[in-house]
């Protein structure tokens, strides 16, 4: 999904490393799924997140935690 967000906004992988703050060998890893973006830290989700002005549920693909973000994010609303 890294790719993909990536690509639509029209970001290198350079780019989104300099934007972001995570390193260019890391997204490297992660868009070849050497390593598993559903495993990085929340920090490097939000770094992501924020320099390609996306959702987590954008990045993310792995189902409990899509489920886990949702309940999170209805808790947020009902409460404030």
């Amino acid at each position: 999904m890294l790719k993909k967000v990536r690509t639509l906004k029209g970001l290198s992988q350079s780019q989104l490393a300099a934007g972001s703050g995570v390193n260019l060998k890391m997204i490297q890893k992660y868009e070849q799924h050497v390593k598993d973006l559903n495993a990085a830290k929340f920090g490097t989700l939000l770094m992501l997140c924020n320099t390609l002005e996306c959702d987590l549920r954008d990045l993310i693909t792995d189902p409990e935690l899509q489920s886990l973000i949702e309940v999170y994010e209805k808790r947020r609303k009902r409460h404030g």
